[in-house]
C-alpha cells in the first residue's frame, strides 16, 4: 500500500460564507475551505456503507472519522489546495500496532479510497481527478 492522495479540480465546491468569514466557527483560515466537499462526501459514501461517525474543521480543511470494526482510527480528510482539492488517509502504513497486536489496515484503506475515488469519478463538476503520492 502506497500512501495516496486523491486530488482533482471542481467547480461545484466553493466556500460557505462561514468559511470566509473569519467571525463564524466554520472558519478555517484564510484560503482554506472544504465545507461543501467534506458534506458531500459524507453523505455519498453513507450511501456506499461507510459511516463517518465524526467530522470538524482542522487547520488545514475537514477531518472525518469512518466507523469501522477494527480498533484504529480510519480517517480522511479533505480541503482546497490553491485551485484544487485534496482527499487524504490515513493510516498511511499497511499495519498499524495497538496493544501488542498489528491490524492490517491497508484493506479499510484502499476500501475507503476506493469508494471516494468513485464517487468523486461521477460526480459533476469534477475533473482531472488522480492519485498522488503523500
Amino acid at each position: 500500500m502506497t500512501a495516496q492522495m486523491i486530488s482533482f479540480d471542481a467547480t461545484r465546491f466553493q466556500p460557505t460564507p462561514d468559511e470566509l468569514n473569519e467571525e463564524a466557527d466554520d472558519f478555517i483560515n484564510p484560503d482554506v475551505f472544504g465545507k461543501e466537499l467534506s458534506i458531500f462526501l459524507s453523505e455519498e459514501l453513507a450511501a456506499s456503507g461507510f459511516e463517518v461517525s465524526f467530522a470538524c474543521a482542522e487547520d488545514w480543511g475537514w477531518y472525518h472519522e469512518i466507523d469501522h470494526d477494527e480498533p484504529f482510527a480510519l480517517v480522511f480528510g479533505c480541503s482546497n489546495y490553491g485551485d484544487g482539492h485534496l482527499v487524504q488517509f490515513s493510516p498511511k502504513t499497511e499495519h498499524v500496532r495497538k496493544m501488542f497486536k498489528k491490524y492490517h489496515a491497508a484493506p479499510k484503506v484502499d476500501a475507503l479510497r476506493g469508494a471516494i475515488w468513485k464517487i468523486l469519478e461521477n460526480a459533476e463538476g469534477v475533473s482531472n481527478l488522480r492519485y498522488e503520492e503523500d
